[in-house]
């Protein structure tokens, strides 16, 4: 960023935060009205009314200073802003060309979206934030919150950061309505019947569609600002209120889609032999099967050996997780959101196709309302609707796996 745009940011923070400031002392002056107004009712005697009377024209030259100051800070800001919004628009127009020759460069280079972050909304998001949520501009707002923009929020619900996102192994389906059923592609094991000549064409009984019932229920969170970030400009806030979206859209979608897998059906197995049995036995052989296991069941599983002392565990480039077993993907989740483990078994084990088993219901809008949290530090309110359902039962099983 130019060292004038800098600049001005930081003038224009500086008069924010004055007005901010203004504005909480002019909410304390006119509680010191409401106590005189109380003063003046229990007031017996002329002299008492006179200290009231007093009092009165000291606080309301008071609020009267507090408000012209406002004012000031308030046109001296906008005008600031407009300076700005100048420059900011002249330095587009001179890096529209370039933008355009790099289209099909850099914006695809090693197969990666660039993040553009200069839109007129991320802006506007940014500057929401600096002024503690009194400026929403451009942003679109629904019942006093505003709604996250829309680059902001496909980043948070798409992008991923290195960490285990189960959203990308179960059926997830964006929908336009708070609750409703939705039809799931059921995986097909019905046949054609044998049809004689002029005869009728028989009905297939296999659905093709499972019709899963969802509710989005709203989903809270809190993203704390330390007053330090919010007034350095030289900070990306859209960018860190983004990676904590996400970190916490991520967790949530975790948290939900295991509280599916956990009602799966429970089924034994002891040791490598017994989740060979799973695999072979238990669940269909044209699944996706996958292994979901915490770092307990991990820790058992990476030791297991065959009859030359060779791991059974695999490193493995074909899945995402890097790891297989019997070649089939094994997921690590951590065990402060792994649920409980069947009691007597070395820890959470799942197996089955995750995509067959569970359904991600989102809706795309994300809101964000401005809360103060404590004395040291502010920050967002995020919310988000989402809801998590059981597809097939017959298409998981739960393993209590034990080593003896």
């Amino acid at each position: 960023m130019a060292l004038r745009q800098l600049i001005l940011n930081k003038k224009i923070q500086e008069r924010s935060a004055k007005i901010t400031a203004l504005r909480a002392d002019e909410t304390k002056l006119k509680d010191e009205e409401v106590e005189l107004e109380k003063a003046l009712d229990e007031a017996e005697t002329d002299e008492e009314v006179k200290v009231v009377e007093d009092s009165a024209d000291e606080l309301e030259k008071k609020i009267k200073e507090k408000s012209d100051e406002i004012t000031k800070l308030e046109d001296e800001k906008a005008e600031l802003e407009t300076e700005l919004a100048k420059i900011e628009d002249e330095q587009t127009d001179e890096n529209t060309d370039e933008d355009e020759e790099k289209e099909d460069g850099e914006k695809r280079k090693m197969g990666k979206k660039v993040e553009v972050r200069n839109t007129q909304d991320n802006k506007d998001f940014a500057n929401y934030i600096r002024t503690q949520g009194l400026e929403t501009r451009s942003l679109n707002t629904t019942s006093g919150a505003v709604l996250v923009p829309v680059e902001v929020s496909q980043n948070v619900l798409e992008l991923k950061d290195g960490q285990v996102d189960l959203t990308a192994y179960v059926t997830a389906e964006t929908v336009g309505t708070g609750s409703g059923k939705f039809p799931v592609a059921k995986r097909a094991t019905a046949i054609l019947a044998t049809k004689e000549e002029l005869a009728d064409i028989a009905e297939i009984d296999d659905p093709l569609f499972i019709d899963v019932e969802y509710s989005a229920k709203t989903r809270i969170g809190q993203i704390a600002f330390s007053n330090e970030l919010v007034e350095d400009s030289a900070i990306d806030v859209v960018a860190y209120a983004e990676k904590q979206m996400q970190r916490m859209v991520r967790n949530t979608n975790n948290k939900g889609i295991l509280d599916v897998l956990n009602t799966f059906a429970v089924k034994n197995a002891i040791g490598a032999d017994g989740l060979k049995s799973i695999v072979n036995i238990e669940l269909d052989p044209e699944l996706d099967t996958k292994f979901v296991v915490d770092q307990n069941a991990y820790q058992f599983i990476d030791t297991l050996k065959d009859s030359q002392g060779r791991y059974l565990l695999q490193d493995s480039i074909a899945f995402a997780s890097g790891k297989s077993l019997f070649g089939k993907e094994v997921i690590v989740i951590s065990n402060a959101i792994a649920p409980k483990a069947v009691s007597g078994a070395v820890g959470f084990v799942w197996a089955g196709d995750l995509a067959e088993a569970a359904a991600y219901f989102k809706r795309s809008d994300i809101t964000a309302t401005w809360e103060k949290f404590d004395a040291f530090s502010k920050g967002l309110a995020v919310g988000v609707r989402s809801d998590y359902k059981t597809v097939d039962e017959k298409a998981g099983v739960k393993v209590k796996l034990t080593a003896e």
